[in-house]
């Protein structure tokens, strides 16, 4: 998808700076979530989902205005590189997961997490893509959703069927994304970049009485810049 590992980095602390109060998402889980936004069966603007990404239950506080640029600055820039990606080659995916700090191994549930978060906007698009769509794209959505039920403890199926799954999802999740991304393409369906794209370096600090950047059409001092309440 193009990403450089200062980008991840960069976006990776911007997330874990966001007060612990917010519950948002983190790296792995926020590449899921924009991932499941990109390949919806429905358009689904940043306004709308960018507050699940700080937080669903709790208003985005930043320390500063900053802070709030290079965050929202970071997070846009993510999904624009997700999305050039998907639209230049319709058939390549890569996903972002953590590593196991004691093993190594990949892990990929924090990112089906953030990828069915995506898909809960829009749960009756995703129902209808099933009953309509081609066998293998009927096909790949359970199965994505069969890996979020193993990652949340929930699924039916036996332990051995699990472990195979397990082992198997860091190779299949790209595969099945790309699926669905070449299907939506091929419907006309496809979400390009958000008309809210990285900042160069040196562009002038977002002001309290501004648009703010999230897209909600509200005031920066009245959206993701208001002061902590304490």
């Amino acid at each position: 998808m193009g990403h450089s590992q200062r980008q991840l980095n960069q976006l990776s602390e911007c997330l874990i700076a966001l007060p612990p109060e917010n519950d948002g998402m983190l790296l792995s889980e926020f590449d899921g979530f924009v991932a499941g936004i990109l390949v919806c069966p429905e358009m689904i603007l940043p306004s709308e989902w960018l507050p699940i990404v700080w937080g669903e239950e709790i208003a985005p506080h930043f320390a500063d205005m900053e802070q709030a640029t290079a965050t929202l600055d970071a997070v846009m820039a993510h999904y624009n590189r997700v999305a050039r990606g998907l639209a230049k080659t319709p058939t390549d995916y890569e996903a972002v997961y953590d590593k196991d700090p004691l093993t190594g191994d990949l892990m990929w549930e924090p990112w089906i997490t953030g990828f069915e978060r995506a898909m809960q906007l829009r749960p009756e698009a995703w129902e209808a893509t099933v009953e309509s769509s081609d066998e293998e794209i009927a096909s790949s959505i359970p199965m994505l959703l069969a890996l979020h039920d193993i990652a949340e403890g929930g699924s039916e199926l036996g332990e051995d069927a699990m472990r195979e799954l397990d082992a198997m999802a860091p190779d299949m999740i790209p595969d099945l994304v790309a699926n669905l991304n070449a299907w939506v393409k091929a419907q006309g369906r496809a979400q390009g970049p958000a008309n809210l794209p990285s900042a160069p370096a040196g562009r002038a600090k977002v002001g309290r009485n501004d648009p703010c950047p999230c897209g909600s059409g509200r005031k920066f001092k009245k959206c993701c810049g208001a002061e902590p309440i304490h």
